[in-house]
């Protein structure tokens, strides 16, 4: 008598091969390999305590399922391929998903997602050259659109990068775009000139009229930050120019008391200092200098990323970040829908969190 039953074994191999395979899709939906490469299949095995060929099976089903792709001699990919079940998929491009930037993904996912697309996301830590080849890929991957925070050079935007239409589908910049002289790029960033200017403008209010400039050096957000302050002060009938302003590419404890020396011997009572972790380090100067915050200097950080973690909570700067991310995926949307429609270039102005660093400027030493 025959059976249509399959043999025990084969069983067993069938379902630790689905079981490995939906640990596969949770990985990828995850973005748990945020280069969207997987590790290799041996890597896998031994991560997953599974055979190699259960793992070949298992990525057998997401290639026929259009999910990942073998590259022959380089690996296995995951695809931005259209899929049914899932909508268009859009290329994301980030220099970095530690800093400032998982707030901005955030937003772009919860659009994207809301509207039934799905997101690839590559991070560059900052490498020219690996965003140009994140890119490359993104584009003969299939995805229907990029959003791309990408790294600008002295004299402007890689030369990759190109003018609107060139990189063969649509893109919309982030976070970049005010310091792209005419370009014809759609973009959502923060205008971080009007964040600086917010922030000067609640110092005076508080009587500061010494206010000195604390920087790590940034191609793309600390020239905004200097105009808006120039602007700040010039609007009060002040020098545009700082009493003390510094930067460095990065700061360390030691040069955080001789900036704040030279505060002190300027008769500073406030400084602006771009990022968080700069404002922190000139709290920490003045404790061990032991001038107290704020009651004798007044410090504002900006990024609003670990501002509240300071000793001394920081009034920060807090740029829109899941607004602009959620924003660029909007505009990509709808470039995608209509591409003839004018050109959107936004910025959105952040604003300024009152914490317990800033304080009524001390009568002058």
């Amino acid at each position: 008598m025959s059976s249509s039953r399959a043999p025990a074994g084969t069983a067993v191999r069938g379902h630790k091969t689905r079981h490995l395979a939906d640990e596969l899709r949770r990985a990828i939906a995850e973005l748990r390999w945020p280069a969207g490469k997987l590790p290799t299949e041996q890597q896998l095995a031994r991560d997953q305590g599974v055979s190699l060929n259960t793992v070949r099976r298992a990525v057998d089903l997401l290639v026929q399922e259009g999910l990942v792709y073998r590259r022959q001699g380089s690996g296995t990919y995951i695809s931005a391929s259209r899929t049914p079940d899932t909508g268009y998929a859009v290329g994301v491009v980030v220099p970095s998903l530690t800093y400032y930037y998982p707030r901005v993904i955030a937003g772009i996912e919860r659009e994207l997602s809301r509207h039934g697309s799905r997101m690839l996301l590559r991070c560059t830590d900052w490498d020219p050259g690996m965003e140009h080849g994140a890119v490359e890929e993104l584009i003969r991957s299939g995805s229907a659109g990029l959003i791309l925070v990408p790294t600008l050079g002295e004299d402007g935007p890689r030369h990759w990068l190109g003018d609107a239409g060139e990189l063969g589908v649509p893109a919309v910049l982030v976070e970049r775009g005010m310091d792209l002289p005419a370009t014809s790029h759609e973009f959502v960033c923060s205008h971080h000139a009007a964040g600086a200017r917010t922030a000067v403008e609640h110092l005076l209010r508080l009587g500061h009229t010494r206010i000195g400039y604390m920087e790590r050096t940034s191609p793309h957000t600390a020239p905004q930050i200097r105009s808006g302050l120039a602007v700040g002060l010039e609007h009060a009938g002040l020098d545009p120019a700082p009493v003390v302003a510094a930067s460095l590419p990065r700061w360390t404890a030691e040069d955080a008391d001789r900036f704040l020396g030279r505060l002190v011997d300027e008769g500073a009572t406030a400084a602006l200092c771009f990022a968080d972790r700069e404002a922190s380090l000139l709290v920490g100067a003045a404790r061990r200098r032991g001038l107290r915050v704020p009651e004798e200097l007044s410090v504002i950080g900006y990024d609003n990323e670990v501002a509240d973690l300071c000793e001394v909570p920081l009034t920060a700067v807090s740029p829109a970040k899941t607004d602009i991310g959620q924003r660029a995926a909007d505009i990509l949307r709808a470039r995608i829908a209509e591409p003839d429609a004018p050109r959107r270039q936004e910025a959105f102005v952040p604003h300024l969190v009152v914490r317990e660093s800033t304080g009524p400027a001390p009568r002058q030493r």
